[in-house]
């Protein structure tokens, strides 16, 4: 019997994809408690785990999350100047807001993707305290919806 698990879709998050964007916000965290602006955070990855990242910020938030957008749609058959094959999952992040209980709040906003998956994700980070170092807080990420692919 030939294998078809290739063909379903999937929608859970692999260890892979957790760990890159656990890994990208630990790096947006981080650069926050220093006082760094890192503006729209991007990476991506191959399926052997090799590894693109890349910062946008010389145009405002808008641009800057639309160029890495492009990035992604327009590499997705690889990134060879860094050794990277066809992509197979991405995970862009930037500082922002969400409105909660009718207020606004800072937070990293993520969206992140993995092919196999029928639909791309959302979260969100709450934070306060950016530039404070030991004194930078920030709470646990919580889910915000569903997102395009863009691969």
């Amino acid at each position: 019997m030939a294998d078809e698990s290739n063909n379903v879709q999937q929608d859970e998050v692999s260890p892979e994809l957790d760990a890159m964007v656990c890994d990208l916000l630990d790096d947006y965290l981080n650069a926050l408690a220093d006082g760094e602006d890192l503006g729209v955070l991007l990476v991506a990855e191959d399926a052997n785990a090799n590894r693109y990242q890349a910062c946008f910020t010389e145009d405002g938030p808008e641009a800057c999350l639309e160029g890495a957008q492009h990035f992604i749609e327009s590499n997705a058959s690889g990134i060879q100047s860094d050794h990277v094959g066809p992509l197979d999952r991405y995970a862009i992040a930037y500082a922002g807001g969400v409105e909660l209980d009718c207020e606004f709040q800072d937070a990293i906003i993520v969206s992140f993707y993995q092919r196999g998956m029928t639909m791309g994700y959302s979260a969100y980070v709450l934070y306060s305290g950016a530039g404070t170092g030991e004194n930078f807080m920030w709470c646990d990420p919580e889910p915000a919806g569903e997102e395009p692919s863009l691969l």
